[in-house]
């Protein structure tokens, strides 16, 4: 019974959990206005999840191209400071806009910058690993739709740690002395 107690407990927490982190998700206010000159600012990317919201103006089958500066920062988990991140990119949502493709760029935008990845709304996962702290860039691109003269997107991203080889190691390793500590403690109760 305690046991059964104990999982409906754990279970509960989960759900806290992860309506919490939904609930922390905001609409980014980006300074800027997309364009080449003057690109969106989403600021410091964390692990809580930014969502950038535009609407577009146009002719119905125009494209459009727009540019969006993020950083990563160096976040640490619990004492040590992570190198490596992934970058996700999730919950696309569009109206009136057709083949929404999402370029990942290193540095700023107008800088010799390097393409990580290239994603599209029709992807079904968007994520890059082993990024480290610094400038990024999303490069937007796609067409309204041929009925459309005003479209939206909107985008999520969000940057989790990952963790090092050697963090596993060291975990594993407290474990096993937790493990050995707990099994001599049982063997001296018993003398």
């Amino acid at each position: 019974m305690k046991r059964s107690f104990n999982f409906k407990l754990n279970l509960v927490a989960t759900a806290v959990l992860i309506t919490t982190g939904v609930a922390n998700a905001g609409v980014v206010n980006a300074n800027g206005t997309g364009t080449e000159f003057n690109p969106y600012n989403m600021g410091i990317i964390g692990t809580s999840p930014s969502i950038l919201a535009v609407t577009l103006n146009g002719t119905p089958g125009s494209s459009f191209s727009e540019y969006v500066n993020f950083t990563i920062p160096t976040l640490s988990t619990m004492t040590n400071p992570v190198s490596t991140y992934a970058l996700n990119l999730g919950s696309f949502n569009l109206l009136g806009i057709a083949g929404l493709t999402i370029g990942v760029w290193n540095d700023t935008h107008l800088s010799e910058g390097t393409l990580h990845s290239k994603f599209s709304s029709e992807s079904p996962a968007n994520s890059i690993s082993n990024l480290e702290a610094g400038q990024y860039y999303l490069d937007v691109s796609g067409n309204l739709g041929n009925s459309a003269s005003v479209g939206k997107y909107s985008v999520a991203l969000q940057t989790l740690p990952v963790q090092e080889p050697e963090n596993y190691a060291m975990l594993l390793a407290g474990l096993g002395l937790v493990g050995l500590s707990a099994r001599r403690r049982k063997k001296i109760r018993k003398l």
